[in-house]
């Protein structure tokens, strides 16, 4: 008796990558978009915990996440610390999108290697600008959350948070920021305005861009 063998390929779901500078929006965009297309909602870095993290020579017994850690440390061991976190949220979105599911993902490669041109040692100058490497997933589609740089002021000093010493960087000197704004302008992007958008209106606005892509 002749068989049929009925061959199931699964399809695999999309990597959507949101980026941006702070006060972009990214965060509130991000939870709201995965919810609206059913997606794996994860932030890149990833929170990696460790229970003894030696901060100032001293340890801290609870559990405390490494980028707290890392964000103190000289430029060229932070960077080193994106890029590996980079690789690992790479990991995660791969197994997330061969399940068939889609993944968003706040933050990037693009950040690591846009934010590394304000570092004293240089810029990452090993991987081509524009390009991702080989190692890393590369995102179906990156939405690039823009905003004037006043609404973005009043969005920061909105939040109460002290400032980074990158953030205050490209705060106070024009040149630095659009030296950042450059670099992700050199990666395949749909840019979005959030100025003047509500996050409903910039929610829908990037669900009808992944249509007209076909992401979704």
């Amino acid at each position: 008796m002749k068989m049929n063998i009925i061959i199931i390929k699964m399809v695999k779901g999309k990597f959507i990558v949101i980026e941006g500078l702070d006060a972009t929006g990214k965060t509130t965009i991000v939870p709201m978009l995965s919810a609206s297309i059913y997606a794996m909602a994860l932030n890149c870095p990833p929170k990696l915990l460790d229970n003894k993290i030696i901060d100032l020579g001293v340890y801290v017994n609870h559990r405390s996440d490494l980028r707290k850690h890392f964000d103190k440390q000289p430029s060229i061991v932070r960077r080193a610390y994106y890029r590996a976190a980079n690789l690992i949220a790479s990991e995660q979105a791969k197994k997330t999108i061969e399940t068939g599911k889609h993944v968003v993902m706040d933050r990037y490669w693009t950040s690591t290697i846009a934010f590394s041109v304000l570092d004293k040692e240089g810029p990452i100058t090993n991987i081509e600008y524009g390009t991702y490497p080989p190692e890393m997933l590369k995102p179906d589609i990156m939405i690039f959350l823009t905003v004037d740089e006043k609404h973005r002021s009043e969005r920061l000093r909105g939040r109460g948070e002290v400032f980074t010493e990158e953030e205050t960087l490209i705060e106070k000197e024009i040149e630095k920021r659009e030296n950042v704004l450059n670099i992700y302008r050199k990666y395949e992007r749909v840019e979005v305005d959030t100025s003047m958008l509500t996050p409903k209106e910039v929610r829908d606005k990037i669900i009808l861009i992944l249509k007209q892509n076909k992401i979704i």
